[in-house]
């Protein structure tokens, strides 16, 4: 904790002195070739990860080249006004300069907050493509009953970015994201792997990397991942894959998929078919891989069960597209208690209509994916 206690003294000077104009965030009249935003949630249970998070984001950084590479950080987090920052390195040395400061009166969690980040990081550091790191708790779509002794059993919208209990619906995080801005979004959080997420982002970045199951607290490495990031052509495979050995090499768990979007609609169109013609009227679950651990599994492998309901010419198209949506995707054998059949991990998780609570069910009816496959 000595190397967050030093970075907040450091970042709360620096604040006082480039924030004494109006609090505007610095517009540089060059643009760069790639700007990184890190959109980081803290005001949680994962607090105590941001330093060591911010160390890797620092340490990457000092093995990219170039002045037009700008990684910026919008970091909300207890004891602290949420604040744009940018981390650059010179001379193998990495430092923090503090962009604008935010009032705490809006959430995090809002379409107006990150849609203001997301306006200020393009101001800042305009760029010819640019990068999202989505960094929090999240649940993927699935909503979250309150108990009575709490919200009188009331549903929580729990989808992203948990800030101090408020959160991001899903369909809130897609308004927030302008369309085709960025070339990809990496989800740094649970279960945010799945077909409606997906779809759901379809038209906000070119790429989408994400986990069907939980991501454990330390998260992607940042140190191997940011130099990737600023890469001519961001390889995200090979972010993929640091991410994935960086859990394997310490016998741990992990899952994660790179998506092509631009196979999205083609997958949404046989899909629909899939679905209008089948003849399966009942699919026995507990035989279908699954991806979270509650009693209750919500979260199916998406390949595996839609091609049960396809016929077999369906299925090879399937297959095909399968191929090319999820160009990459790494598994470890077990994730936690799970057990990850190699066989029947496509990268992304499904919901199966009538498998949840009725609150959930009715939710799930308001995301495209539903409305796209069950109801065109």
């Amino acid at each position: 904790m000595r190397f967050y206690a030093t970075l907040a003294s450091t970042i709360l000077l620096l604040t006082a002195v480039s924030c004494s104009n109006d609090n505007e965030p610095t517009i540089k009249p060059d643009g760069p070739s790639r700007t990184i935003l890190v959109y980081m949630v803290a005001t949680n249970s994962l607090s105590d990860n941001v330093a060591d998070d911010i160390e890797e984001m620092m340490q990457g950084m000092t093995a990219v080249e170039g002045d037009d590479c700008h990684l910026l950080v919008y970091e909300a987090n207890y004891n602290a006004d949420p604040m744009l920052y940018e981390i650059t390195s010179a001379n193998g040395k990495a430092s923090i300069s503090p962009l604008k400061t935010y009032q705490i009166t809006t959430s995090s969690a809002s379409v107006e907050r990150m849609s203001e980040v997301i306006s200020d990081a393009v101001a800042t550091a305009p760029a010819e493509s640019y990068g999202l790191v989505l960094w929090s708790h999240a649940t993927g779509w699935v909503r979250v009953l309150e108990s009575a002794s709490k919200s009188s059993g009331t549903v929580r919208p729990a989808d992203f970015a948990d800030d101090n209990g408020q959160w991001m619906t899903i369909s809130d995080l897609a308004r927030a994201i302008p369309d085709g801005l960025f070339d990809f979004i990496y989800a740094d959080a649970c279960y945010m792997g799945c077909i409606e997420i997906a779809y759901q982002l379809r038209d906000k970045a070119n790429y989408y990397i994400a986990s069907p199951t939980e991501t454990l607290s330390p998260g992607m490495p940042y140190d191997e991942n940011i130099p990737c990031f600023f890469k001519e052509t961001a390889d995200l495979v090979a972010a993929c894959q640091n991410t994935y050995n960086y859990y394997a090499s310490r016998a741990s768990s992990a899952t994660i998929a790179l998506i092509d979007c631009s196979k999205l609609e083609q997958t949404a169109d046989l899909c629909h078919q899939i679905h209008s013609t089948t003849s399966v009227t009942e699919v026995n679950t507990s035989e279908l891989q699954c991806y979270n651990r509650a009693s209750r599994s919500t979260y199916f492998d998406f390949f595996q069960y839609t091609s049960l309901l396809a016929s077999p010419q369906q299925a090879t198209e399937l297959y095909d597209i399968a191929n090319q949506l999820v160009p990459y995707k790494a598994a470890t054998a077990k994730f936690l208690t799970i057990n990850i059949d190699p066989d029947h991990y496509s990268g992304l998780s499904t919901y199966i209509m009538g498998t949840a609570s009725d609150f959930n069910e009715q939710y799930y009816t308001t995301l495209d994916w539903y409305k796209r496959i069950y109801e065109q």
